[in-house]
């Protein structure tokens, strides 16, 4: 009885491990695949996964840190920059998540936006001074994604070269696959039978 018992709650104590292993959309959110050496930065037209307009700042350990891994990006190359990327995937429920800053030593000229599918820009960081270090900040928010959309993240304060910091972005789904759902169900019949035999034997203990 104790082994079925342990059984049955194992089934339910895997099922939340299983639904939170989400499919994640996003190529290269933290931009470590491409090599930045410690200590530098440079331009590029291009990242693995993302497209820049006109081109994408990636840094190392220069005027900040990254909040996941080594590199980050500076949107606001040599003036105001974008990057996006095309998402692909099966229509549902996302959430969108990733980690922004002022670049430290800078006045009022961080301003941050983005835009989904089309959706009306957000801008984030609007009229923040950056701090002596990043203040990395999380934003987070679930989306109704039809499996196809763009992406695109841009400076959009003053351009002069010296913009808002972006690092670990994330689009994953939320909504559990099916077989997740049936394990689940499962899981919970077989509490359910378990606890009707141990009130029956208890029952038929008293008698």
């Amino acid at each position: 009885m104790k082994r079925f018992y342990k059984y049955a709650l194992g089934v339910l104590l895997v099922t939340p491990m299983l639904a939170s292993a989400a499919a994640e959309l996003v190529t290269n959110g933290s931009f470590e695949t491409d090599f930045q050496s410690n200590g530098t930065w440079n331009i590029y037209k291009n990242l693995t996964g993302w497209t820049g307009a006109p081109n994408i700042e990636l840094r190392n350990n220069v005027a900040g840190t990254a909040y996941d891994g080594t590199n980050f990006i500076e949107l606001d190359t040599y003036s105001n920059s974008s990057i996006s990327q095309v998402l692909t995937g099966t229509p549902g429920l996302y959430e969108l998540s990733f980690w922004y800053s002022a670049r430290p030593g800078t006045g009022n000229t961080n301003d941050l936006s983005f835009t989904l599918d089309g959706s009306a820009p957000l801008t984030l960081l609007s009229g923040v001074s950056g701090g002596r270090y990043h203040d990395w900040q999380n934003y987070s928010a679930i989306f109704s994604f039809d499996g196809n959309g763009l992406l695109t993240f841009s400076a959009t304060g003053k351009s002069d070269s010296y913009g808002g910091s972006l690092d670990m972005i994330s689009f994953t789904s939320v909504v559990p696959e099916p077989e997740i759902y049936a394990m689940t169900l499962i899981g919970l019949s077989l509490l359910g039978f378990t606890a009707f035999r141990r009130r029956n034997y208890q029952i038929y203990n008293q008698e």
